[in-house]
């Protein structure tokens, strides 16, 4: 059920029909992985996304996880017009005045969290 939810129609069916495996470079092609590695760096890559995941807030990161993960559930149009808990957090949030005073700064943000 979900394959076809998150790469082309037509490549998802045709892996479920036969059973074919996606190589890492197909998988990377149709979106389903973010990036290919050798083994020998995949703790270096591994770092690298969490040192980027670290640089956002905390707060934001939440909220576009819920927003992300709950939207999946809805008709498009309800989930572009549904403000989830997590967003109104993130509105509310020092970490979101925080982004705000940091780019009119022209600063990197110091983001706290809450």
């Amino acid at each position: 059920m979900r394959l076809p939810r998150r790469i082309p129609y037509h490549t998802a069916m045709g892996l479920l029909l036969t059973g074919r495996r996606l190589s890492a470079q197909e998988a990377l092609a149709v979106g389903l992985v973010n990036e290919v590695t050798a083994p020998e760096k995949l703790l270096d890559a591994a770092r690298r996304w969490a040192q980027e995941m670290l640089a956002c807030s905390p707060v934001a990161l939440r909220a576009t996880k819920e927003a992300a993960v709950q939207g999946l559930d809805l008709p498009l149009d309800e989930a572009l017009g549904t403000v989830f808990p997590g967003m109104r957090a993130l509105r509310q949030s020092e970490d979101y005045m925080e982004g705000a005073r940091a780019f009119a700064e022209k600063r990197r943000p110091v983001w706290k969290g809450r």
